[in-house]
């Protein structure tokens, strides 16, 4: 699993340094207002593409990972060409409902269907656990979107709108250049029998992605709704910043989790599963847990360094509770939903997005008129926690997972360790230079090293010994 998840870990971090240099670049040159409209039309985006496509996506691994031989891509390709002919009722339909919307309406349509097309290709190269052509995808997706987004947004000086059709774009030109090597052959033809198959499996768990997105996206769009797209854009901007730094390290392991832990239920082996999944879940704590309180830290600085003038004051106090929401989240996704997938109960999925999204959204319309952009992450904490207990005891109903109480003592030991001497090097010096934020990064990142290595978290020391002599990979958490 570690090779794979290296390998995953690239490709979202390169990612990640794509979609930091655009929260960089374009917080300062677009006003909140406009980054407000792409804040918004992604979130519309978002919504349809996990609505319109989610059954196809949430297939290809479960139906193409277990080695039976099921080739979906020509059932998959029929269907998408024919989910193109709801373009126009998706654009007059959404356009009623928020009219304010229009102008950048089109370009948000464009993206979903970019997303669900470049989706279903990056879920093919992980059923298939072909991690290089995965990690080259991505990479080039996230630079194609920079690219673009600087010739749309300062050369054509389109604005906002401009950002969105460049993110738009970038899906489409990476999917067709990676368009022969997904659709080679051998390929089986179309079969009403694994479309039904897909459908049954597809659908439900269509409704709990969904839903889920939908928890994602919420607090913008209550954030747009009550007060405006100059401040869904302030708050979209802090969202953006913890997503480039904690999304994509928790989607590169959970990326690598879901195959293996179907295929070794596959062989029946529930002892291996166990292993993994404890092995998995030491691993994303290992790598998130630290992250969030290195934020909690230097957020005022990293704020004052990465952000534009205008977006700064409100991200000081918001990146560190949205990185909290954002570490339950991840456990929820790149954990829980394993239980899920590998037992094929969407239902539960489902029901614990119900319950996630109906706590945010009493949340949002409690919090956000008393306290503003504060109520809208701490509404998204509270249900985002409270939703992993719930996760957690619905997978009781899938497959139990385990868990090892070590694990969470480790981690916790080794964050604390690194937390003090972070913060009193943070506290030591209090300029919003480079230097001052990279010396406490710095501190974090060898007090940390050296805490995990001193615990063996995630058997880095079995592991660092097996780089030095080359000798066969020792089993996780050994």
């Amino acid at each position: 699993m570690f090779r794979q998840v290296s390998s995953y870990m690239i490709a979202n971090i390169v990612s990640a340094m794509f979609g930091f240099a655009s929260v960089v670049i374009f917080t300062r040159v677009l006003a909140p207002q406009e980054y407000g409209i792409y804040i918004v039309g992604f979130s519309i985006a978002a919504m349809i593409s996990a609505l319109v496509f989610g059954w196809i996506k949430a297939s290809v691994v479960p139906f193409t990972a277990d080695d039976s031989g099921t080739d979906i891509r020509v059932t998959a390709g029929l269907a998408f060409i024919a989910l193109t002919l709801l373009i126009p009722a998706l654009y007059f339909g959404i356009g009623a409902f928020a009219p304010d919307s229009v102008s950048y309406l089109l370009p948000a349509i464009m993206l979903a269907f970019g997303i669900g097309f470049f989706e279903f290709y990056l879920k093919t190269f992980r059923a298939r656990q072909e991690t290089q052509p995965y990690m080259w995808a991505t990479i080039m997706r996230a630079g194609a979107a920079l690219a673009l987004s600087l010739v749309l947004v300062m050369v054509l000086n389109l604005g906002g709108m401009g950002l969105l059709t460049s993110i738009a774009l970038s899906y489409f030109v990476t999917a067709l250049f990676y368009s022969t090597l997904v659709w080679r052959g051998p390929r089986k033809p179309f079969d009403r029998a694994t479309l039904r198959a897909m459908l049954a499996f597809g659908l439900p768990m269509t409704l709990s992605g969904t839903v889920f997105v939908l928890q994602t996206m919420l607090d913008r769009l209550v954030v747009a709704s009550m007060m405006g797209e100059h401040a869904a854009g302030i708050y979209g901007a802090s969202a953006d910043l913890v997503r480039q730094i904690i999304l994509f390290p928790g989607v590169a392991i959970g990326t690598a989790v879901a195959p293996i832990a179907i295929r070794l239920m596959a062989r029946e082996d529930k002892g291996a599963v166990d292993r993994h999944m404890v092995a998995s879940t030491e691993l994303l704590l290992a790598v998130l847990a630290p992250a969030i309180a290195g934020l909690a830290i230097i957020a005022p600085k990293l704020a004052a360094l990465v952000l534009g003038e205008e977006f700064r004051v409100e991200a000081t106090y918001l990146v560190p509770i949205i990185a909290a929401a954002w570490l339950f989240r991840s456990i929820s996704y790149q954990l829980l939903h394993v239980s899920f997938q590998i037992q094929k109960k969407p239902g539960l999925m489902l029901a614990q997005g119900i319950a996630i999204c109906a706590i945010n959204a009493v949340g949002l319309f409690v919090l956000v008129p008393r306290f503003g952009l504060l109520g809208a992450a701490w509404s998204m904490v509270i249900s985002e926690g409270v939703g992993v207990v719930i996760g957690y005891a619905l997978s009781r109903l899938a497959y139990p997972l385990p868990l090892d109480p070590a694990s969470f003592v480790k981690v916790g030991a080794a964050i604390l360790g690194m937390a003090v001497p972070t913060y009193l090097m943070d506290r030591a010096f209090p300029s919003m230079g480079a230097l001052e934020i990279a010396l406490p990064v710095l501190v974090g990142v060898l007090t940390y090293g050296l805490c995990a290595y001193a615990l063996n978290i995630v058997g880095i020391r079995g592991r660092l010994k097996t780089l030095r002599t080359g000798s066969a990979e020792l089993p996780a958490g050994r």
